[in-house]
């Protein structure tokens, strides 16, 4: 059986890049929703002064993040004019191998929690 797996990183924008950065943002969930079915929570969120950007992902299964790496890799190629760094980034779940390794080869910290003890689903749930 498959598990969930989850992503979630932190951004720094450049200094005078945040409009580009939030249309970076914009293209990506275009992407995500026309080529990645087994997406199932894609979100970003910028803290107030717009420096900050974090991104949420749930993945049916960590082979969807595999998929995701490759649907955005031209997307990441060009995010340099307005990305400072990536901070915070964290996997609930076995990590594809295509994600640690493009962390390795951008110097980033991937923090990983691989293993779920326990838990309650329910996407698609109203919420409120």
């Amino acid at each position: 059986m498959s598990e969930l797996f989850i992503y979630f990183s932190t951004y720094t924008v450049r200094a005078g890049h945040l409009d580009e950065a939030f249309e970076a943002c914009r293209e990506v969930v275009r992407l995500v929703e026309s080529r990645e079915p087994r997406m199932l929570i894609f979100h970003f969120f910028a803290d107030e002064s717009g420096r900050k950007i974090t991104c949420l992902q749930v993945h049916a299964e960590a082979e969807s993040m595999a998929n995701h790496m490759s649907v955005i890799s031209d997307h990441l190629a060009q995010s340099g004019s307005w990305l400072e760094s990536y901070t915070n980034a964290i996997t609930l779940g076995e990590p594809p191998a295509v994600l640690t390794q493009w962390y390795e080869e951008a110097g980033e910290q991937l923090e990983q929690f691989p293993r779920r003890i326990v838990g309650v689903t329910r996407v698609g749930s109203p919420v409120g």
